[in-house]
């Protein structure tokens, strides 16, 4: 446990910092995420509501629960 605390004491008391390369890289991986992969995302999310929406038409709503 000393070992750990140790290592991030030294981390932590480094003189080379946060440099601006890591903040660009962290700027980059936000934008590839806002353009790239949210809005697969919500196309995915869209096609499984509307598949799990036929299936409750379908399945669920006929079998289990029929209007009577």
């Amino acid at each position: 446990m000393r070992k750990i605390i140790k290592k991030v004491k030294g981390y932590l008391t480094n003189n080379q910092g946060f440099g601006l390369y890591e903040v660009i890289g962290i700027v980059a991986v936000l934008l590839v995420a806002a353009f790239v992969v949210i809005p697969g995302f919500r196309s995915f999310s869209e096609g499984i509501l509307a598949d799990m929406q036929s299936w409750f038409d379908t399945t669920i709503s006929t079998s289990i629960f029929p209007i009577i």
